[in-house]
């Protein structure tokens, strides 16, 4: 059985604006500082995040309880999945990789 399991990180880590990332089975995760803030990303699927339509994300301050809030937060995402869902290993071959569609003011 696949379990979310948030590595640790100081949060000196955070300082300097590194991102952490990984995945429990096609529960995907991404946090990084942005100002004074952490935001904490997560999708489903076999996709990284800039090719995944549905991405959902939360802002938390950027303290240590704010990191313990979006760990808790990412940890409630991944368990309104089903086990199914996280351990498939199908989507792969049954999905396609998500482009937004081109902005107006890109096209020439």
């Amino acid at each position: 059985m696949i379990r979310f399991n948030y590595p640790y990180y100081p949060m000196q880590w955070y300082k300097n604006k590194n991102p952490v990332s990984g995945n429990a089975g096609q529960f995907n995760y991404k946090v990084l500082r942005d100002g004074d803030q952490l935001v904490a990303w997560c999708w489903m699927g076999f996709w990284c995040m800039e090719k995944t339509k549905d991405v959902t994300e939360q802002r938390f301050d950027f303290s240590e309880e704010g990191l313990a809030q979006a760990i808790a937060w990412l940890e409630q995402q991944f368990n309104q999945h089903s086990r199914q869902e996280i351990e498939s290993k199908d989507g792969f071959f049954t999905t396609e990789p998500y482009t937004p569609p081109m902005d107006s003011s890109e096209e020439k």
